[in-house]
C-alpha cells in the first residue's frame, strides 16, 4: 500500500532514471510484509508498563525504538528505489532478496538490544549514576561480552549492505538487457559503491573489536561522517561532468 502510493509520487525519484518497475511485484508485496513484521517484532519485544517507574523507562526506550525504525526504513527505502528502477522479478533476485529479508528478521533483536543498552549507558554516564552503570554491566551485559556484541552487530550490518550492493551489481551486469543510459549506469555504479562502503565501516569495527576493544570498535562508526560525505561529493562532481557532455 505505502509502496504503491510512493510510486505515484515524486519522492525519491531521480529524473535522470527511467523507472522500469512501476508495476507492483509479488516480491515487493512479500518484502513489505516482512518489513512490517520486523516493526511488529520491535513493538512486541517491549513489555507493557505496570508501574509508574516502568512507564518512565518506556519513554526512554522510545529513543532506541526510533533508531531501529529509522534504520529499517533506510533499508526499506533502498529496497523500494531498487525495484522501482529495475523491476526485477526473476529467480536470482528472489534468492538475493530472500536472504536480505532473512538478515533483517535475524538482526532485529540484536539491533534493538544494542541501541537500548547504549541509550541507557549514555544516560547513566551523563547523569553520573554509578548504580545504573553497575546494573548495566551486571544484569544486562558483562564487560567482556561487549566485544562479541560489536562483532555480531558489525557482521549483521555488513551483511545487509553487502546484499544490497550485490543487488545493484546484478543490475549493473544486466545494464545492456535493461538498456540503461550512460547516466543510469553511473547511478547504478554509485549505488554499488555506496552500499559496499556502508558495509566496509562495520567490518572495520569488527576488526577493532577483535584486535583492540569494544570502545574503539564503536568509535570507528564515526568514519561514516568522513567517508560518506566525501564519497557523495566526488560522485556528484563526476555526475555533473557526465551531464555536461
Amino acid at each position: 500500500m505505502v509502496r504503491q502510493k510512493l510510486k505515484a509520487s515524486p519522492l525519491g525519484i531521480n529524473p535522470e532514471f527511467k523507472n522500469r518497475g512501476e508495476e507492483q511485484t509479488r516480491i515487493e508485496t512479500f518484502s513489505d510484509a516482512v518489513f512490517a513484521l520486523a516493526v511488529t517484532l520491535l513493538v512486541l519485544s517491549s513489555t507493557v508498563p505496570t508501574t509508574y517507574d516502568q512507564l518512565l523507562e518506556s519513554f526512554v526506550n522510545i529513543i532506541p525504538f526510533g533508531i531501529c525504525i529509522t534504520l529499517l526504513m533506510m533499508i526499506w527505502f533502498q529496497h523500494y528505489i531498487f525495484f522501482i528502477r529495475y523491476g526485477f522479478k526473476d529467480l536470482k533476485i528472489v534468492v538475493i532478496n530472500s536472504f536480505l529479508l532473512f538478515l533483517v528478521l535475524t538482526y532485529i533483536y540484536p539491533l534493538k538490544f544494542l541501541f537500548q543498552m547504549l541509550v541507557h549507558l549514555y544516560i547513566a554516564l551523563i547523569a553520573g549514576d554509578q548504580a545504573a552503570l553497575d546494573l548495566i554491566f551486571t544484569d544486562v551485559i558483562q564487560p567482556d561480552q561487549m566485544t562479541s556484541l560489536m562483532v555480531i552487530y558489525g557482521l549483521g550490518a555488513a551483511a545487509v549492505f553487502s546484499t544490497l550492493g550485490i543487488m545493484y551489481v546484478l543490475a549493473y551486469k544486466r545494464r545492456d538487457d535493461l538498456k540503461l543510459t550512460v547516466l543510469e549506469v553511473f547511478h547504478t555504479k554509485t549505488n554499488v559503491y555506496y552500499n559496499f562502503l556502508m558495509a566496509t565501516v562495520p567490518l572495520i569495527s569488527v576488526f577493532f573489536a577483535l584486535v583492540s576493544n569494544a570502545f574503539i570498535a564503536g568509535i570507528s562508526y564515526w568514519l561514516y561522517g568522513l567517508i560518506m560525505p566525501l564519497f557523495g561529493y566526488l560522485r556528484r562532481k563526476k555526475g555533473l561532468k557526465l551531464v555536461k557532455r
